[in-house]
């Protein structure tokens, strides 16, 4: 059974959330196992389909409609957890319970960043010290 799932962003699907199958067909017709009623969508408008290691492959079934993945058009292309999948005028965040998004993992997003404020602050507490010491206002 999959642990991934489609949840709704935009369209008739917003808020609505689908556990995949190891092969989902998404369109307009009776038989598939993802059913859009929109304009855009085509009968048999695209597949997800479980591959080897866990991964998941997405396909555009139809030509003549676009799917897009990430805002770019595809026709076979790889899936990971955190992509938005757009058909029609239907968004989907691609989601796996328990599983960071694999673009939450990039390494400029995990550095740690570093704050240089507590040292500036303590660099001007010691110059105001250091001029008020000079200047005699201090009492030592």
């Amino acid at each position: 059974m999959s642990i991934y799932r489609l949840k709704g962003a935009s369209g008739p699907v917003i808020n609505q959330a689908f556990r995949l199958n190891p092969v989902t067909v998404i369109g307009s017709a009776e038989e598939c196992d993802l059913r859009i009623e929109a304009e855009g969508v085509a009968a048999r408008h695209a597949e997800i389909r479980e591959i080897e290691a866990g991964g998941l492959m997405l396909s555009n079934l139809d030509p003549d409609f676009e799917t897009l993945l990430n805002g770019e058009r595809v026709k076979n292309t790889g899936l990971a957890s955190g992509d938005e999948l757009r058909i029609g005028n239907c968004r989907w965040v691609l989601q796996a319970p328990g599983l960071r998004p694999e673009k939450v993992l990039t390494g400029a997003a995990i550095e740690t960043k570093r704050s240089y404020m507590p040292w500036l602050i303590t660099a001007l507490l010691l110059a105001a010290a250091g001029l008020a010491w000079s200047r005699g206002w201090l009492p030592f």
